[in-house]
């Protein structure tokens, strides 16, 4: 069994920054959720905010790695209108009953950030062993390493008292 997944969804590369400088830090394997239509222009970020506020699922394209065969899924997304992502629901409702355990991280544009890391846990159905925040005006001036490494330390410590599966010879 492999140890951390990075799980994001990313719509301006904000949360992807952090998703990627995370798998660094954690020795992690990344994926992207891919959303099936496009987000951009005026008309992407409106559809993006009313979808976040009514709750909507949309169609992402099938993940690469199955969240199963890792001990710990980190789940980011960015905050849209007070909620999480779209496609962030999507991933979740589709992929839930694989998690063992999960760690959360949002980036947002103004608030409402612990509010969504709630609504994923509570979608999950599982606490995080370990979440964060950031506001995207910290992650663009690269004013966000504290709080990554601390993450990341958190995951290093839970990884290291984390039993890992050996298969048997056959």
């Amino acid at each position: 069994m492999k140890l951390v997944l990075i799980v994001y969804y990313s719509r301006t590369e904000v949360t992807a920054k952090v998703a990627t400088a995370l798998a660094r830090a954690c020795g992690a394997d990344l994926e992207r959720i891919q959303d099936l239509r496009p987000r951009t222009g005026i008309s992407g970020f409106l559809r993006s905010a009313w979808q976040a506020l009514r709750g909507t699922a949309v169609d992402i394209a099938p993940a690469m790695r199955n969240p199963a065969d890792y001990a710990f899924v980190i789940l980011g997304t960015p905050v849209w209108a007070g909620r999480m992502s779209a496609p962030m629901r999507s991933y979740i409702l589709q992929q839930r009953p694989h998690f063992r355990r999960i760690g959360l991280f949002c980036t947002m544009g103004g608030s409402g950030g612990r509010d969504v890391l709630s609504a994923m846990a509570d979608l999950c159905n599982k606490l995080p062993v370990a979440s964060m925040c950031l506001r995207q005006k910290d992650v663009l001036a690269d004013d966000y390493r504290v709080a990554l490494t601390s993450f990341a330390d958190e995951l290093t410590v839970l990884q290291s008292a984390t039993p890992v599966a050996v298969a048997k010879p056959s």
